[in-house]
């Protein structure tokens, strides 16, 4: 074989595996593990990413706050976080699902804070990460619905903004959706166990002894006509987070100008969510929500 045709098969194979790793390169993969915040007082707080296999880059992007902050490494193969970051996939979304700190040990508005932390973030980092950094939505479950919600109507005037960096970019979002989320803290619908248990380590009170507070967490206390618009998803026969919660709050976002709609679930236990089709049916009400506004 002559060098010039043992050149020009080296010239191919190089050019082929240059375009396949090139291909390999571009297209997103799963991310996880990636430090959005080190809270001054904690350990680095870090979220993964989960791609759609197919789309339009840069994705528009869902922060998840989950029920559960701390969550482990098995934790995103639960049903209901799954099912969660399959179907918003599915749907064409890129999913960051974050970690935050735990409520019972990291006072108000620390949780929060690290719900900030993790938009600024993602929106810093959106181009690296093919990202639409003008199209992100929170949507969060139980306690994970409260700091979506607060992500919804806090302003950087009202006091939770993260510190650090990067500074001067917007924690704000496009959209939320929240699931049986407690929202509305202005009035006491909840049992004792969770105030004892949830309540009062988060807030440094119970609610006879510093109504305040309670009225400073709850989101509604913040809405104006800027917010971006919300869906409530929630069951009146929740027995831990009363449906009162997102009726209040959906009633407070619309006195205050926003685009509210709550849709009531079929009944189900707080802490018992469904699972499979049934739960899968659930998550699906929020696309169409979220193809209104972070794709249009």
């Amino acid at each position: 074989m002559s060098a010039k045709r043992v050149g020009l098969i080296l010239a191919g194979m190089f050019l082929f595996v240059g375009s396949t790793g090139a291909i390999w390169f571009l297209w997103p993969r799963p991310t996880t593990g990636l430090v959005f915040h080190t809270p001054p007082d904690g350990a680095p707080l870090t979220l993964d990413i989960d791609y759609p296999s197919t789309g339009r880059k840069p994705f528009p992007v869902l922060v998840f706050v989950p029920h559960d902050g701390t969550w482990h490494p098995d934790f995103k193969q639960e049903d209901q976080i799954r099912l969660v970051v399959e179907v918003f996939n599915r749907a064409g979304y890129a999913v960051a699902t974050i970690h935050y700190r735990d409520p019972r040990k990291a006072p108000f508005p620390g949780p929060v804070q690290d719900a900030k932390a993790a938009v600024r973030w993602v929106r810093a980092n959106a181009a690296q990460y093919r990202l639409n950094p003008d199209r992100i939505g929170a949507m969060g479950a139980s306690a994970g619905g409260f700091g979506a919600c607060l992500l919804g109507t806090a302003g950087p005037e009202d006091g939770f903004e993260p510190p650090g960096e990067p500074a001067g970019v917007s924690c704000r979002v496009q959209a939320v959706a929240a699931l049986a989320a407690p929202c509305d803290l202005t009035r006491k619908t909840w049992p004792e166990l969770a105030e004892h248990g949830f309540l009062k380590p988060f807030l440094g009170a119970t609610f006879k002894e510093n109504p305040a507070v309670y009225r400073k967490a709850s989101p509604g206390t913040y809405a104006t006509p800027d917010d971006p618009p919300f869906l409530l998803l929630h069951s009146p026969s929740d027995p831990i987070v009363n449906i009162s919660h997102s009726r209040a709050f959906a009633d407070q976002l619309k006195r205050g100008g926003v685009d509210a709609t709550l849709t009531e679930l079929p009944a189900w236990e707080h802490g018992h969510v469904p699972t499979g089709t049934e739960l899968e049916q659930i998550i699906q009400q929020a696309v169409p929500f979220f193809d209104r506004h972070l794709k249009q």
